[in-house]
């Protein structure tokens, strides 16, 4: 029997060793990941500092992200080919004469500014756009608007 006892004894022995160092192991990796997690916390903050800018005009107060200026070359002269093409319409030729700059309205046709940093893909949908609202003012698409008529009488 005391073979028994004395083979027992060292198990028991070791068991509250190896828990000791489980819970310390434990303990260790709970305080790493509150430290990991309150730098993260920290880096958010000290990132949204400098990404972000409060706007005082509107009242609103909340925060905004800086605007970015485009400074390649090659994407502004891109950019500047198509506003160039855009204007050298008759859509905008008219819309220049019928239009004066205090009667513009919100959905009157705006040139996009190329010096904003935009996606290729936003870049051409703001100007798909820009020139979809310039054709509104084509000489054709006004005649056949105003009196579907025009072309018959016309003719005949």
């Amino acid at each position: 029997m005391s073979v028994c006892v004395i083979g027992i004894t060292p198990t028991s022995e070791n068991e509250p060793q190896q828990q000791n160092g489980r819970r310390a192991t434990k303990e260790k990796m709970k305080s790493e990941t509150k430290d990991r997690t309150s730098r993260r916390k920290k880096q958010k903050r000290h990132n949204s500092e400098h990404d972000t800018e409060s706007v005082s005009s509107g009242g609103s107060g909340k925060p905004r992200k800086q605007l970015e200026i485009e400074m390649d070359p090659s994407i502004l002269q891109r950019r500047q080919k198509q506003i160039d093409y855009g204007k050298n319409t008759v859509g905008y030729q008219n819309y220049l004469s019928e239009v004066s700059i205090s009667d513009r309205a919100k959905d009157h046709p705006k040139t996009p500014d190329k010096y904003s940093k935009y996606s290729r893909r936003s870049w051409d949908m703001l100007i798909k756009i820009w020139r979809k609202k310039l054709h509104e003012y084509d000489v054709d698409c006004k005649s056949s608007k105003d009196d579907p008529n025009s072309d018959k009488e016309s003719e005949g």
